[in-house]
């Protein structure tokens, strides 16, 4: 009897720790629905797919291809390709003040071409205004503060093709540029911490597009996206899906 009873409390603890650490999972971009549901209305869906052929984890991934025709033009705009997914929280998760812990992992099966890609940034609903933002030139990964002229840091195969890499991003959001900060992670590995203002006002909706947004070119370039969550703390951030970093595979890209 006791023996059981010791079983019972076992698995008992054993589902209150679990119920926990998926309580600290706010959302989920994994596109393990086989389809974008999980995200918000999509930018310029045109290129825009779900494939099984190569993921970060679990059997689906999100694909972005852009081929530089006119239905990836951005609204008419010839010098404008792009094409991303899009998320946000409900209002109030970005007022000033509040925290956001975000991650996602992509795979680009090419080295893309040596021009400006905008990879992924956060932007506010209200004034349209984008406030940081990570780039993509050839096998190079910056991140930039959107209203400065130079990057941050830059990793010169912090894009490298052939791999998965998984960017973290710890944001606490304000109007102050002494206390608006962003602290990020590149394949576990600490960029540093950035104090500037990243909230336009103070009760600002701030939302985040991944994908490509890149000047009009012909050339056909694909990037892959898995593994985007939002969760509550700086743990979880880091630690989920850490193993699968580096992870390699062979999609087709035709």
């Amino acid at each position: 009897m006791k023996k059981s009873l010791s079983c019972i409390c076992t698995a008992i603890a054993l589902f209150g720790l679990s119920n926990s650490s998926n309580a600290s999972i706010l959302w989920q971009g994994d596109f393990e629905t086989g389809d974008i549901s999980q995200w918000d209305t999509p930018i310029n869906p045109a290129g825009l797919s779900v494939t099984s052929e190569c993921v970060f984890d679990g059997k689906y991934a999100g694909k972005v291809r852009l081929t530089g025709e006119d239905s990836f033009l951005w609204k008419g705009n010839k010098f404008l390709n792009r094409s991303e997914f899009h998320h946000r929280r409900a209002v109030g998760n970005t007022h000033e003040g509040k925290e956001t812990f975000f991650a996602f992992s992509f795979y680009l099966p090419k080295k893309l071409s040596e021009h400006k890609h905008e990879l992924g940034y956060w932007e506010s609903d209200k004034s349209w205004q984008q406030m940081l933002r990570f780039n993509i030139a050839g096998s190079e990964l910056s991140f930039q503060e959107t209203a400065a002229k130079e990057v941050l840091w830059k990793l010169p195969e912090g894009a490298a093709p052939g791999q998965w890499h998984r960017i973290a991003l710890h944001i606490r959001w304000s109007t102050d540029p002494k206390r608006g900060s962003a602290e990020v992670w590149v394949n576990g590995q600490h960029m540093g911490k950035n104090q500037f203002k990243n909230l336009p006002a103070k009760d600002s909706l701030m939302f985040t597009q991944i994908g490509i947004l890149r000047t009009q070119e012909k050339t056909v370039e694909d990037i892959l996206v898995d593994g985007a969550m939002e969760t509550d703390n700086l743990t979880e951030l880091l630690e989920r899906d850490k193993h699968l970093v580096g992870k390699t595979c062979n999609p087709t890209t035709n």
